[in-house]
């Protein structure tokens, strides 16, 4: 393994217990037997660390989720899937890690929202594709869009996954399991 990649394992274990905002180069250094001085050639501070690690998790689950929106998958498993691959990928971002982000981090923060901002289109592409073949009701894309990017931001939010004591996987199935299915029972009288 190379230093840099050594250095950023490093920093992702050490940041599964105490957060971004909590991992300190010294302990990282202690962790992995790498100097400070070489952490620091390799990473001029650690928000290039935190950084860093942000765009390797976004880099390897953008590519992930593209591989899976281009199969010949029904757009409903599409979808499904393209969740699991995202909370597989992104098991270190921990609420506490999110919450981290938020305050610690803004500019990274920021970038994960656009990440997720661009991410939800695909879902659009995926709802218009639906429509023409019949899988899913006419929706107006412009309002599906505003309303799944609103409850991505509210649920799949460290605040509100910390009060509820929910896990990140957990919103975000919970949360497009009611944007495929709804709530109303399959059968039952509908209004």
């Amino acid at each position: 393994m190379e230093m840099r990649e050594r250095i950023l394992e490093g920093f992702k274990k050490l940041s599964r217990t105490k957060g971004f905002h909590g991992a300190t180069v010294d302990e990282l250094s202690s962790r992995t037997g790498v100097s400070k001085r070489t952490i620091y050639r390799y990473f001029g501070s650690k928000d290039e660390l935190v950084g860093a690690v942000m765009d390797e998790i976004m880099t390897l689950t953008e590519k992930k989720v593209n591989q899976n929106m281009a199969s010949d998958k029904k757009p409903v498993e599409k979808v499904m899937d393209a969740i699991r691959i995202v909370s597989q990928n992104t098991e270190i971002i921990s609420p506490v890690i999110m919450r981290d982000l938020q305050k610690y981090y803004p500019h990274m923060w920021e970038k994960v929202e656009n990440f997720r901002a661009q991410k939800v289109q695909l879902f659009i592409d995926i709802l218009v594709t639906g429509n023409k073949d019949g899988y899913f009701r006419e929706i107006d894309p412009k309002i599906f869009t505003a309303s799944l990017l609103a409850s991505i931001r509210a649920v799949v939010n460290p605040s509100f996954i910390l009060e509820n004591s929910l896990t990140l996987e957990k919103a975000m199935f919970g949360l497009f399991n009611i944007f495929l299915y709804g709530i109303v029972e399959s059968g039952k009288d509908r209004l």
